[in-house]
């Protein structure tokens, strides 16, 4: 294991995912095994100030992706990342700033530069146009953005609060979006598009990359229902459909910015014939070796096998 973790270390967190890459890698091992390699993970990938989102099937709808840009949302400090380009414009113009509780102040910005507050007005709009025509994100994430933006600034109408509940899929009605121009909520048909766009934000305003972990492991239990415990459980129907997630997860990997995504399963996932990637071609066929020597992994494959790992580095 400690193989495999040195080489996403060297080969992709500090090097490709931080170049901007995107890659999806499956992990499969027992829950002892699976706890060790994201923790390891979560080491490297603080050292370089990754941002972390852990998702869990047993917590979130796996099978429906808008579920999954939800939890994301909800692990997202917003509001640091609309100062954060707030911050960058201000160096950007030649002007220091300090931030207070209530936000940036652009009088007391423009007193402490010997400038008039109108320039820095001017110049804020400018920054905010400039972030609408950024067309690497959605429209409705632009909109939403931008009214982050707004709430960092003091004086400046904002719809920051409703926008946050629109990004965690808390909003109750989406009327209270009006003034933000934002119309529909986020749901399947444009929540891959508002995770790509999440990509993009963050390293926008300095965050070198995103540690995105999945846990399936929920997904591959078949419990009678009078024996479940808390969280959700998955029929075969949705058990495809969380398959089918993933297949898409790995053919946009390179539309997400820098992004490591470790989707973490147990053995069942290769054993099982029923509720195992068997019985989802479309998946297997992106993950499986097509030539594999059963003595050695290839440590750069798409798919790892954690307790062979164990058994190479015992050898």
């Amino acid at each position: 294991m400690n193989d495999w973790i040195d080489i996403v270390n060297r080969e992709y967190l500090s090097d490709f995912i931080l170049a901007g890459g995107g890659s999806v890698k499956f992990v499969v091992g027992t829950a002892q095994e699976s706890a060790e390699v994201s923790a390891a993970l979560d080491a490297a990938a603080a050292e370089r100030g990754f941002v972390r989102v852990d998702i869990d099937a047993a917590h979130t709808k796996l099978h429906r992706i808008d579920q999954v840009f939800f939890e994301a949302a909800r692990q997202i400090e917003w509001a640091g990342l609309a100062a954060a380009f707030v911050a960058e414009g201000l160096r950007a113009a030649g002007w220091s700033a300090h931030k207070t509780d209530a936000g940036f102040d652009l009088a007391a910005i423009a007193a402490q530069n010997g400038v008039v507050e109108a320039d820095v007005r001017a110049e804020v709009k400018k920054w905010l146009l400039a972030l609408y025509g950024d067309y690497a994100m959605s429209q409705e994430f632009r909109l939403a953005m931008i009214q982050l933006c707004r709430a960092q600034l003091v004086g400046f109408d904002h719809s920051a609060i409703p926008v946050v509940f629109w990004l965690r899929g808390e909003l109750g009605r989406i009327a209270e979006l009006k003034a933000a121009k934002i119309f529909q909520k986020i749901g399947r048909h444009n929540a891959r598009l508002m995770l790509q766009s999440l990509t993009h934000w963050l390293r926008r305003n300095g965050q070198p990359g995103l540690l995105l972990t999945i846990d399936i492991a929920r997904c591959l239990e078949n419990v009678k229902r009078t024996e479940r415990g808390e969280g959700f459980y998955y029929s075969p129907s949705a058990l495809t459909e969380v398959y089918e997630m993933l297949r898409q997860l790995i053919d946009g990997s390179s539309e997400l910015k820098g992004t490591f995504a470790a989707v973490f399963a147990p053995p069942a996932l290769l054993a099982d014939e029923k509720r195992g990637v068997d019985r989802y071609q479309a998946l297997k066929m992106r993950i499986f070796d097509d030539v594999r020597n059963r003595g050695i992994q290839n440590l750069l494959a798409p798919l790892v096998r954690l307790g062979e790992l164990r058994l190479q580095e015992a050898a």
